[in-house]
């Protein structure tokens, strides 16, 4: 079997962000576990607002970053979509991101949720990220990271680490689930073209 292929999209606008720092530790349980990783950071290389008149026709999109984003996606074995809370769902650019996808480049992939918040309300983020998942006939897993501050330490140079061990047990649970899943392209496919 070949190395699964992630696509990680961090949805927060901040450089630097905790959602960042769990993504970042969600591509090393993947590479861990044999997956190669390509990190979106939404903070570093935004996209444009969609052009609704161009929506569902992503390799035509004019905006080079937004095709490009749409060729990994439709590429990807596997998606992990992380963002902070935002009143009480995931931020805008998440959502502009996910607008920029259609169907065909989610449907029958296995895909994991994160989220970021002040407490563990933030798995409100979650919630809304699998509801849209389902809409593009993805497979969600069971298994999520809701994280706090607390989950994170600071570096001499300022950085954020993830250093709680349950948030990174969560991780490489989700980890094997996603990799499992991608390996069984056609059960997946059949499960999300049934609803799931």
């Amino acid at each position: 079997m070949t190395s699964p292929e992630a696509l990680l999209i961090c949805g927060s606008p901040s450089v630097g962000s905790h959602s960042r720092e769990a993504v970042a530790t969600a591509a090393e349980c993947l590479a861990e576990l044999g997956g190669t990783n390509r990190i979106w950071d939404l903070a570093t290389r935004p996209l444009p607002i969609l052009d609704a008149a161009r929506h569902g026709r992503g390799m035509h999109y004019a905006d080079p970053a937004a095709r490009e984003l749409v060729a990994l996606a439709d590429r990807a074995d596997v998606l992990v979509l992380a963002s902070p809370m935002y009143h009480g769902s995931f931020s805008g650019a998440m959502k502009n991101a996910l607008d920029h996808l259609d169907t065909p480049h989610v449907q029958g992939k296995p895909v994991g949720v994160l989220a970021h918040g002040e407490n563990l309300s933030a798995t409100q983020v979650c919630d809304s990220l699998r509801v849209v998942v389902r809409a593009l006939k993805g497979l969600a897993v069971p298994d999520q990271l809701v994280t706090v501050p607390t989950d994170f330490t600071s570096t001499h140079d300022g950085r954020r680490r993830l250093t709680s061990p349950a948030a990174r047990a969560r991780l490489t649970a989700m980890s094997r689930q996603l990799i499992a899943l991608s390996s069984m392209p056609s059960a997946v496919g059949a499960f999300a073209l049934h609803g799931n």
